[in-house]
């Protein structure tokens, strides 16, 4: 025990150590850029005591003077440690840099555009302090962003997560741009009287459209530039499958589901059905565009061969959940209103408008669900097995706690009298649609996958030896780590086991990518055993035998 005891410590003095160096590097950094940006706004205001208190300038100066010293000596002795660094050095690092990139990109990003969509609509702005917070937070986005993409101290665990992040920021800044633009510009067509000649109208739609042109070419940046859309790692993939699709089809389905409990036929007259589009109609349209575009891009993404088929199943599945989700949401809402119906105290609108959202969401789900899931797809993955598992319990759940409500209000209606409704049906009606529908979904899931499984057992003698007939070729490539992108092609091979292996060295060009590329496949149609290749910056490759 005792000569266990100094190499524990060690252990977690190498642990604790680089965790604490990069949480104080962190925090001092985001007192840097505030005290950038209030010290900007004290010079934008020529140190005005009446736009600027003494607090405040003292504030500034503080961080200013003490935290840009601090951050610098301990960046040196950071550095030091990353010209040979472990992997947790590298792993700890990675993962601060990011968050200050995501951190600063942020505040930046939004600050300028803010600043220039602000002089839209009126000649007053005040500028000073947005344009100090663009400035000082900026600044410390591009000395992140230099340390990231240097050879000398860029990560080479997680190399591209500060990327990845970047990426997703931009999109969903994107994606909210889209939907301002679209409802000004729907909000125009509907109501010009009061907007082009108005105050409110045309201003609204040109800082829109500044947020849309930036926070495109943000995202354009990250996604084409700095080449996350050729990136397989496991965080893009899942940054991919929840916010470029499944996030925007759950908008999608949503919103054509209002849509059509709007036009469906309900006892409102013709008034109050424009009176309904007029208000609320540019937003919803809006929404629907704007995730429709986002959800449509990605799914085209999944069939550039940049994605192998675990990435495709994966995204296929998530948009199957998400539509099974929608589906059973109006079925529980579709029985909810027939029992509202047949209710005494219950309103004739109220139920007919329950019954469109129901219908609605019942409708479109449904048609998502077929479309994706397939379920009448012969034999099934792993990841659908999987699938029907983890949604058979989560489904499994939400009917115990329907179970456990409907209980609770049968008790609650014959043990409280006074505070009862007029009926049992009308007190147990929600929980008793949402347990219709949870308790059909989670049969069908879980019968399913007893097919799967019979099926699946069936044919495993015939299964196991088909796949020991399988033998995948074995290709070890050694490159730059920035350059790993450029092996998502190989790896979507079913039948290369891909090993790769970083380098030190600048990242490939897009020549020498194409060249390294073109060399791999040449040597692979010639030759039939495992290989090692190693690329160079020049574009050509040295090829190895392997036992």
């Amino acid at each position: 025990m005792a000569t266990n005891a100094p190499v524990l410590n060690a252990q977690s003095s190498n642990v604790l150590r680089p965790v604490i160096l990069h949480s104080l590097l962190f925090v001092l950094l985001m007192v840097t850029a505030t005290g950038l940006s209030a010290l900007f706004t004290a010079v934008f205001h020529g140190f005005n005591a009446q736009q600027v208190s003494t607090d405040q300038l003292a504030m500034a100066l503080t961080f200013t003077l003490v935290g840009i010293p601090l951050a610098w000596l301990l960046w040196r002795s950071v550095r030091k440690r990353l010209a040979r660094p472990t992997a947790f050095d590298s792993a700890i690092w990675s993962l601060q840099a990011s968050a200050v990139y995501l951190v600063t990109l942020a505040a930046s990003s939004c600050a300028l555009l803010g600043l220039l969509a602000g002089f839209v609509p009126s000649s007053n702005y005040a500028w000073q302090s947005t344009l100090a917070v663009a400035l000082g937070w900026g600044a410390v986005c591009l000395w992140q962003h230099r340390q990231i993409t240097s050879a000398r101290t860029a990560p080479r665990q997680f190399a591209q997560l500060a990327a990845t992040v970047g990426n997703y920021f931009s999109l969903v800044l994107f994606a909210l741009s889209l939907v301002a633009t679209l409802k000004a510009s729907l909000e125009i067509l509907i109501r010009p009287e009061g907007t082009l000649a108005g105050p409110t109208g045309m201003p609204n739609l040109l800082a829109a459209l500044i947020w849309l042109a930036g926070s495109l070419g943000l995202w354009v940046w990250h996604w084409k530039l700095r080449r996350v859309q050729q990136m397989a790692d496991l965080l893009n993939n899942i940054l991919l499958v929840v916010l470029g699709l499944a996030a925007p089809a759950l908008a999608f389905l949503l919103m054509i589901a209002e849509l059509f409990s709007w036009v469906w036929p309900q006892a409102w007259t013709a008034q109050e059905r424009a009176g309904l589009f007029h208000e609320g109609g540019p937003n919803l349209l809006a929404i629907l565009i704007a995730s429709a575009v986002v959800w449509i891009y990605h799914q085209s993404q999944l069939h550039t061969g940049l994605h192998s088929r675990a990435v495709i199943s994966a995204a296929r599945l998530a948009l199957s959940a998400v539509s099974l989700a929608v589906l059973a949401t109006g079925l529980g809402m579709v029985v909810n209103a027939l029992f509202a119906a047949i209710g005494s105290t219950v309103s004739v609108s109220y139920s007919a408008d329950l019954l469109g959202h129901g219908l609605g969401l019942l409708g479109f789900g449904t048609a998502a669900w077929l479309w994706h899931f397939k379920p009448w797809k012969p034999s099934p993955a792993e990841s659908r097995s999987a699938y029907l598992v983890l949604f058979f319990g989560a489904s499994s759940l939400v009917a115990l706690i329907s179970l456990l409500v409907f209980g609770y209000r049968i008790f609650e209606f014959y043990l409280e009298p006074e505070s009862r409704l007029d009926s049992l049906l009308n007190t147990v009606r929600a929980p008793l649609g949402w347990l219709v529908a949870t308790a059909a979904v989670a049969s069908y899931h879980f019968a399913l996958w007893r097919t799967d499984k019979d099926a699946k057992a069936g044919s495993s003698g015939k299964s196991t030896t088909t796949r020991d007939a399988v033998t995948r070729r074995a290709v070890v490539i050694v490159a730059p780590a920035a350059s790993e992108p450029m092996a998502a092609q190989l790896k979507a091979r079913p039948e290369l086991s891909l090993i790769w292996i970083a380098s030190a060295g600048s990242a490939l060009d897009d020549r020498a990518e194409v060249s390294v590329l073109a060399r791999i496949d040449e040597y692979l149609s010639c030759e039939s055993g495992p290989v090692l290749a190693i690329a160079n910056e020049d574009g050509t490759v040295q090829f190895t035998e392997l036992a």
